[in-house]
């Protein structure tokens, strides 16, 4: 008779092994169609706390000036800004009236 190396055995028994176990179920399986229910429209929970106070709107501030050398990126504009302008305006707090209650400086 041939020797039979225990190794290579061993190795193709693993490998009837692996072909044994089930194979994964597709995908169409996993997939929970709930597109009808996407469609439906919510009721709202109404011990849900409702809204309170005024909508805020977002205020359009000084256009931006044209510079050649910009920064790389928004934390190295503000970086910089922040060195060079450390009392320019960086954050403004209204009141319902509009008017500046508090403002943040790059400095501070």
């Amino acid at each position: 008779g041939v020797p039979v190396n225990s190794r290579v055995s061993s190795k193709i028994q693993q490998l009837l092994n692996t072909l044994k176990r089930p194979k994964r179920p597709p995908l169409k399986e996993f997939f929970v169609d709930d597109f009808e229910e996407l469609l439906e429209v919510q009721q709202p929970d109404p011990n849900q706390p409702k809204p309170e106070g005024n909508q805020v709107n977002v205020l359009k501030g000084e256009p931006l000036g044209v510079v050649t050398n910009w920064p790389p990126s928004l934390l190295a504009a503000l970086q910089r800004w922040g060195t060079t302008q450390p009392k320019a305006p960086c954050l403004t707090a209204l009141d319902t009236t509009g008017k500046a209650i508090y403002t943040l400086t790059y400095g501070r």
